[in-house]
């Protein structure tokens, strides 16, 4: 019972900080202080935005932010 427990606890204790390890990992994209759109390079450096869509490169989630006026922030530097 006592080998179960410590178990359980030690799987908390592994849970608890891969959320940690999470939190927090958003960021603001670099976009140019510009009210019109802009033309993006045609370079593949996918990342994934706090909306959950894939964008090919951080020049699109800038497009994308400026167009929905929403703050889409990059979640990671990959796709999602």
């Amino acid at each position: 019972m006592i080998g179960r427990l410590v178990f359980l606890g030690l799987l908390l204790i592994c849970v608890a900080a891969d959320a940690q390890e999470d939190y927090g990992l958003l960021r603001k994209p670099s976009c140019p202080d510009t009210e019109e759109i802009m033309a993006c390079p045609l370079n593949l450096a996918p990342v994934c935005g706090s909306d959950g869509n894939t964008y090919a490169n951080e020049c699109t989630l800038c497009v994308q932010r400026q167009t929905t006026k929403m703050n889409i922030l990059i979640a990671k530097e990959e796709g999602c």
